[in-house]
């Protein structure tokens, strides 16, 4: 059985000698044929028609003079690639100014077509690109329009160069503004536009750095010949950051209105991180929350119209309708209408307390940049307002701004259980100015309305009706403001003063001795009218009247108020109903609302 086994493994050893020959000849051709691919090609193609082929490319694309160093390497394995170092694009009206740099160039190509001697290049890349875009004096650029941008409406020409697919790898893209001074700068900027040919469909997606924050951009369009020229054309764009994030799909272009028609997004966590991306330094001029927007954007000649409004600052929410103005020779216009969930003013509190006080210069400019240099007619509604202590409901507003002159009108609200309107307006001054308010209570509950300003001791309770007239000259939110002027009304029906027995001080001011208010505290006095009016000046209050008539007696009081240090100096009468009308003279004195109370007849006695 061996010996049959041995006989037959010697009896096939020339078939595997055969198999093996049958298996390195094609192996050693392929290898010759591939040696002989990379030895011939190189002479059937010429690197030196290659450079200007490239340079054309550029010229054609860029509309300027290319100019490219060195001498061009061509690789065919794994596939045919061409690798140019060092092109220079610049101007081609002969000032040759330096418009892009690109430290290497790299691109794939047909061996047919650089056979022929005019290489079809495919998936160029720029690697370390430097592109410089310049805004003159006169506000040109200093990149012309290359000639396939033509007239609207002329055809391109066959000849012209398609893009195909472009990657940019570790760019740079400068901004000069030579109007403004101000330069801006995109580093490591990476990203593709894929663009077969001139009439076909143009997508781009780039990411770089801007002032330190990594910024993605994309756009997509269908006619980008259409785009590039200047004119309108549907598109599709976004750009998300850090700080921003915004983003546009409709009808726009490239001037320097770029949005037509179409549906607008702009979100930002941080308002102050926003301003301070953009102006390059901290920015407290601005709170710090958050600020979201949503609209269908239209605009037209000097005007941009803002429907379907979605605006989110903090935690404040609006919905309406904006319409923004820049007629020729005169200020810009703001109009529209916004409805409000809730408003909260006390989220300014942080910004108001940051502002200057008095006529300090950065004060008066910012209330100068918005008076005199725009204009205002807004419409402003919300479920709940927070206005200090005030809580508002259903509040009915506007905003007027015209040449100097700002104004805030409550046309309505629901506050203590009654009706409040009221206007504040800003001095024509500017703001550092002051300026006056006007507030009207109605049939409101005047003790819900006291205890929301904090009034402690004896306060009058029902409903009744207030006047409010203030008027200063210094700003509102300082401490000055305190020296304004103006005039205080209330008026109440079938009420009582709460922390005062009209018995127990008549009794106490018949005894003759000084006695504290607290004394005469265990108790109400109820009215069926009471009547206050009261003026207030450089930092004191005169009480001009001040009547309570119930079926106890009738209670009055009049003097003076030094709201700045809280004293009292006041005298009053009481006609006590339960002893014949007996008419009780006092003096009170002391603070509020630890008042003292000094009988006429004590203060009448010699020592």
């Amino acid at each position: 059985m061996t010996r049959k086994l041995l006989h037959t493994m010697r009896a096939s050893r020339p078939w595997s000698r055969l198999r093996r020959r049958h298996f390195l000849w094609p192996a050693a051709i392929g290898v010759g044929l591939a040696v002989a691919y990379n030895a011939a090609l190189p002479l059937f193609i010429s690197t030196t028609d290659v450079r200007p082929t490239v340079e054309h490319m550029l010229d054609a694309w860029s509309g300027g003079k290319s100019r490219i160093a060195g001498t061009p390497e061509i690789s065919f394995w794994p596939e045919p690639t061409l690798t140019l170092n060092s092109a220079t694009i610049e101007t081609a009206d002969g000032t040759s100014r330096k418009l892009a740099y690109i430290g290497k160039i790299t691109a794939s190509f047909s061996l047919l077509s650089a056979i022929d001697g005019n290489p079809d290049l495919e998936d160029i890349r720029f690697i370390e690109p430097i592109v410089t875009l310049e805004r003159q004096t006169d506000g040109s650029l200093n990149w012309r329009r290359p000639h396939w941008l033509t007239a609207p409406g002329a055809p391109t020409s066959e000849e012209d160069t398609p893009f195909g697919d472009v990657t940019v790898e570790n760019g740079r893209l400068q901004v000069i503004d030579l109007v403004t001074n101000q330069t801006r700068e995109f580093s490591g900027i990476a990203g593709t536009v894929t663009w077969p040919s001139f009439t076909a469909h143009l997508s781009a997606e780039f990411s770089g750095r801007l002032a330190g924050q990594v910024v993605n951009w994309t756009l997509d369009c269908n006619e980008p010949l259409t785009l590039l020229a200047g004119r309108d054309t549907t598109l599709k764009t976004s750009l998300t950051s850090a700080p921003l994030n915004l983003s546009f799909e409709g009808i726009g272009n490239l001037s320097q209105a770029p949005i037509v028609s179409g549906r607008l997004q702009i979100s930002t966590a941080s308002m102050q991180a926003l301003a301070a991306w953009v102006q390059g330094e901290d920015e407290r001029a601005l709170p710090d929350s958050s600020f979201n927007l949503a609209a269908a954007v239209t605009t037209g000649s000097g005007s941009l119209k803002l429907d379907d409004l979605q605006l989110t600052v903090g935690g404040t929410s609006a919905t309406g309708i904006l319409d923004v103005s820049a007629p020729a020779g005169d200020a810009p216009r703001i109009d529209g209408t916004l409805a409000f969930d809730r408003i909260d003013l006390n989220g300014l509190r942080p910004l108001i307390d940051q502002l200057p006080a008095e006529s300090d210069e950065l004060a008066k400019q910012v209330g100068d940049a918005f008076s005199r240099r725009w204009r205002a007619d807004l419409r402003l509604s919300a479920q709940e307002a927070l206005v200090g202590p005030l809580r508002l409901e259903d509040l009915a507003a506007g905003v007027i701004v015209d040449r100097g002159r700002a104004s805030i009108d409550i046309a309505d609200s629901t506050y203590a259980n009654g009706r409040l309107s009221g206007r504040l307006a800003i001095s024509e001054a500017g703001l550092t100015k002051g300026g006056r308010l006007e507030l009207v209570l109605k049939n409101a509950d005047l003790a819900a309305a006291l205890a929301d300003l904090g009034f402690t001791g004896p306060i009058p309770t029902g409903r009744g009706n207030v006047n409010f007239d203030l008027e200063t000259e210094h700003p509102f939110w300082t401490p000055q403001a305190a020296d304004a002027s103006g005039r205080l009304r209330l008026s109440l029906a079938n009420g009582s003063l709460s922390g005062f027995d009209p018995n127990a001080f008549a009794d106490l001011v018949r005894t003759g001795e000084f006695f504290s208010l607290t004394q005469a505290s265990e108790g109400s006095f109820a009215f069926q009218t009471a009547d206050i009016e009261a003026s207030f000046d450089e930092g004191s209050a005169r009480l001009n009247r001040a009547v309570f008539a119930g079926s106890a007696g009738n209670l009055s009081v009049n003097g003076v108020i030094p709201y700045r240090s809280g004293s009292l100096a006041l005298a009053g009468t009481f006609n006590d109903a339960a002893n014949a009308g007996q008419r009780l003279r006092f003096f009170v004195g002391g603070s509020w609302p630890n008042a003292v109370i000094s009988p006429l007849s004590v203060l009448g006695e010699p020592n």
